[in-house]
């Protein structure tokens, strides 16, 4: 590769672009909020840990390298990657069945990372960013309020000092009703206490970090008053330091077992991350690349399997602290790794005496900012099967799991799809008095027609899904009176395929032997390409063919003698009502 080459590769990568045009002006910012970020990401990522089923220090490590991969590979420059609530219960669901302990467990997270990031890289190297456009609104409102709830079913054994034994929602929620008789007080109301001043720093504070403030007062407290021998689990020993890269080491029976978790595990992460980094670009007026997020945390997954730790992803939570600290690139997140560092190597026994109750406070925490009733009665509003689709997709990922709740809910997103494909809206048109254009006759109340004459009007292409819809709907409005003229609005419909363009030329025959004339008004480009092509423009004949509704109108009207007019309908313009 030539020196130009090289420097061009170079350029395209987002971390070494930043750092050649940095400004240092931006650098006060830029530190300010990578310490607050990586305040905020040791307790986090110790939390995140404990919830994967790992050793608290592996969500330090994790922690540490995504930051320092994702601020060289990833497009935006404020998202903040790393552990992770949902990848860390999605990755304990996915391990916990196969009965694996210790070393082997944290290999197989290892592995499960590694999966995730060579998905993401083969997302990326086939330029399948659109896959984030699958993933609706509703769809994503209803995963997210799922997720949350199942990560507070998570934690409720460890605000109450029980120890866990289920791993899925409701099973959870049997376990503590169970183990009520066998609360452990002082946790209880250690974990209480921790809540409270979560929320309150949360709603009166936002950008004070509020673990950092419970990591400051429980710490001390914890050393001085010695919880652990009052019975209040902490976090104890934490591996000082950092390990030395090593692949993980697994079975070929266990990769396997692992791949349907490692597809859910890169789609919750990539759509996530997505979705946080288009958000604070589009606020901050920069553009980001979706395609190029695949190699951002696929870099980032493939470094935390390498360096003994787990799935990583974005934290929208985070990403909002670097935000409203003043981080507007890359070196937050360098910055923030370098804090994660410094605990590793100088402050880990510190950490020993934090309780693992104020962990589960801080996953609680921050589940309850993922809850989002606001958004499900938004979407039942505008339109009540949206809302119906978010609720399911909660339901979803609450009876049968976090996996499952992923495949579902993709899988009710393609659905909708194709409802909205097979049932296109459509209309029939009429004229109101002293109004412009033509109106949907139900909508618009008054709306007139012409006798004889139906104007019929598809919003969505024609093809194999809604060909029998559409052909049905015409059959239906020419069967019980004399239509001598139907016209086809197509001004809407932007594509047919073959299987559209046999519909109408049977609809055209049957209409024809009926005594009434099929008509196309404004047709684009490519459907008249289509019509061509397939010989019906020729069946219909180009007379029958109309620039505007309006030049329907005004040909219908002129070959009918008959027809008693309250409107002129002669002087109708070609405006068109927007679709209801």
């Amino acid at each position: 590769m030539s020196a130009d080459g090289a420097r061009k590769l170079l350029n395209e990568i987002p971390g070494v672009a930043m750092l050649r045009g940095y400004r240092p002006a931006r650098l006060g910012g830029d530190l300010a909020a990578g310490v607050a970020v990586g305040a905020m990401l040791v307790p986090q990522g110790l939390a995140f840990a404990e919830l994967a089923g790992m050793r608290p220090a592996a969500g330090l490590w994790a922690a540490m390298v995504s930051l320092v991969a994702y601020a060289i590979f990833g497009p935006s420059r404020q998202l903040m990657v790393g552990p992770e609530a949902g990848t860390a219960i999605l990755t304990l669901a996915v391990i916990s069945p196969l009965g694996l302990e210790g070393a082997q467990y944290e290999s197989a997270a290892g592995a499960l990372a590694v999966l995730v990031g060579l998905l993401l890289l083969i997302g990326g190297l086939a330029r399948a960013g659109a896959i984030a456009d699958f993933l609706s609104r509703p769809i994503l409102v209803g995963y997210l309020n799922g997720i949350a709830w199942v990560l507070i079913a998570s934690q409720l054994g460890v605000l109450i000092g029980l120890r866990r034994q289920e791993s899925d929602f409701i099973p959870q929620l049997v376990e503590v009703a169970r183990g009520l008789d066998r609360i452990h007080e002082p946790t209880l109301w250690l974990s209480l206490a921790t809540i409270a001043l979560l929320v309150l720093l949360w709603r009166f504070a936002p950008k004070i970090p509020g673990a950092v403030v419970v990591i400051v007062v429980t710490l001390p407290l914890s050393a001085w008053l010695g919880f652990e021998g009052k019975g209040i689990a902490v976090v104890g020993e934490i591996d000082r330091g950092f390990p030395a890269p090593a692949l993980p080491s697994v079975d070929f029976r266990t990769l396997v077992r692992l791949i349907p978790g490692a597809f859910g595990a890169a789609l919750l992460a990539y759509a996530s991350a997505v979705l946080t980094s288009r958000s604070f670009a589009d606020k901050r007026s920069y553009s980001t690349s979706a395609n190029k997020e695949f190699f951002g945390l696929s870099t980032a997954n493939f470094l935390s399997a390498v360096f003994q730790g787990f799935p990583v992803a974005a934290s929208e939570s985070r990403t909002v602290v670097n935000d409203s600290a003043g981080g507007r690139t890359q070196m937050v997140s360098l910055a923030a790794s370098v804090v994660v560092l410094s605990v590793l190597l100088f402050l880990t026994p510190v950490f020993a005496y934090l309780p693992t109750a104020m962990l589960g406070a801080v996953v609680i925490v921050a589940a309850i900012s993922l809850i989002d009733v606001e958004g499900i009665v938004r979407l039942w509003r505008v339109r009540s099967w949206e809302g119906a689709l978010s609720l399911m997709t909660m339901a979803a990922v609450l009876v049968f799991g976090i996996l499952e709740g992923i495949l579902i809910a993709v899988a009710l997103s393609l659905g909708a799809l194709i409802r909205r494909a097979t049932l296109p809206h459509d209309a029939v048109l009429g004229r109101l008095k002293g109004r412009p254009g033509y109106q949907d006759v139900e909508n618009r109340p008054g709306s007139e027609t012409l006798p004889g004459l139906v104007i019929y009007r598809v919003d969505a292409p024609l093809f194999f899904a809604n060909a029998r819809f559409v052909k049905e709907q015409v059959c239906e409005l020419t069967a019980n009176e004399d239509v001598r003229m139907l016209v086809l609005d197509a001004g809407g419909i932007f594509d047919m395929d073959m299987t559209a363009a046999e519909m109408l030329e049977k609809l055209h025959a049957e209409l024809s032997e009926a005594g009434t004339t099929l008509a196309i008004a404004e047709p684009h480009a490519p459907l008249r390409r289509a019509l061509r092509k397939s010989g019906l423009l020729d069946k219909v004949g180009e007379e029958n063919v109309f620039p505007t509704v309006g030049a329907a109108i005004r040909a219908y009207v002129d070959r009918t003698e008959d027809i008693g007019l309250d409107i002129d309908w002669k002087r109708v313009d070609d405006g068109h009502d927007p679709p209801p």
